[in-house]
């Protein structure tokens, strides 16, 4: 289970527990009042699930919700709440939202529910949104109407979110990581034997070698190999039947569009980059590897970080976005190193 499979899973559970949740998949441009005016509006619509004075609440905060009307950064367009059609089509204090999220959770927990704000991808969000939520929720959380708080993100998101406010420091944080093989065949078995099929040994080690534990790719060669198999057992020939396309399919759905797209400087880069084995290196590492000076590379990483290639998750210091890039460059390193070749001579921002 990835980390947005396991954040809609946790937003699934916070609902049969009683939650409102506010959920979105965060860019650098998140209109949060649209949300908020989306996911109230969704609530009224299962008013079923909902007590009258509850709907009766949430009814008249749709009609009152407050238009917020600033400028986003860097010429990012404007942020606008689109409330009542009487409202007068006037800016409001920039706490507006964070006075109506207060306001919601107040009623909510009046009902016996609460409110969750749940963003996936969320050291994506906008930071002055970004900020408003993790002030709202700071707020709330000395009073009888907590809001809570989901995230998933990259491995960076704790620095985003302590950069925003530095108390976050103190919020819990769960890193999802690669499988062990026993991990592995205990997500793949147990399932399968409520439907009274079960692995082989020799076929989990075949899905273990093939996703090595990588959560995603294990979901994806489990299904493959699951509709492949006949009868009671799934073998290792059930496993090898399918490796091949399953991880042409993962290539070209993961990595081969942003990787085909490369400028030569860029392939120099990621080359180097893989060349340093998996995981996070400082820029100075690559700057060695490459012969010359970290600052030279500045604008290639920055061209990478935009592709979502590579991310930064702290100063200075550079990984893949995906995991198990690395494999990927080496099963194509004919084609990326034919497209570096064009880029040895121009790599640095000052040629």
């Amino acid at each position: 289970m990835g980390k947005t499979a396991l954040l809609r899973q946790c937003v699934a559970e916070t609902q049969k527990a009683g939650g409102l949740t506010i959920t979105a998949e965060a860019d650098a441009q998140l209109r949060l009042t649209d949300v908020v005016s989306r996911e109230l509006r969704a609530a009224l619509s299962a008013t079923e699930s909902l007590p009258k004075r509850l709907v009766a609440a949430l009814s008249r905060m749709v009609q009152h919700l407050p238009k917020i009307s600033y400028e986003l950064p860097h010429d990012a367009g404007a942020f606008a709440f689109e409330g009542d059609a009487n409202v007068v089509d006037e800016p409001q204090p920039a706490d507006a939202l964070e006075d109506l999220l207060f306001t919601l959770s107040q009623q909510l927990r009046g009902n016996d529910r609460f409110l969750c704000i749940a963003i996936d991808e969320i050291q994506e969000s906008a930071r002055t949104d970004l900020l408003r939520i993790i002030r709202t929720v700071h707020r709330t959380a000395g009073t009888e109407h907590p809001i809570l708080l989901l995230g998933a993100g990259l491995p960076n998101s704790a620095a985003v979110l302590k950069a925003a406010r530095t108390y976050t420091e103190r919020y819990a944080y769960l890193n999802l990581d690669f499988l062990s093989r026993a991990a592995t065949l205990e997500a793949i078995d147990v399932p399968a034997r409520r439907s009274g099929v079960h692995w082989q040994p020799d076929a989990a080690d075949a899905l273990y070698s093939h996703s090595r534990g990588y959560p995603y790719f294990i979901q994806e060669y489990a299904s493959a190999a699951w509709l492949a198999h006949g009868g009671a057992v799934i073998t290792a020939a059930d496993v090898e039947t399918i490796a091949s396309g399953v991880r042409t399919l993962l290539d070209e759905g993961l990595y081969s569009r942003q990787f085909a797209q490369l400028s030569p400087r860029e392939a120099v880069y990621v080359l180097a980059l893989a060349g340093l084995g998996p995981g996070v290196h400082h820029s100075e590492e690559i700057a060695r590897a490459l012969n010359v000076r970290s600052a030279e590379l500045g604008s290639v990483r920055a061209a990478l970080i935009k592709r979502d290639i590579v991310f930064a998750p702290a100063r200075a210091l550079t990984e893949f976005r995906l995991p198990l890039t690395n494999d990927y460059i080496d099963r194509h390193r004919e084609p990326l190193e034919k497209r570096a070749s064009l880029g040895r001579n121009n790599l640095t921002d000052n040629q």
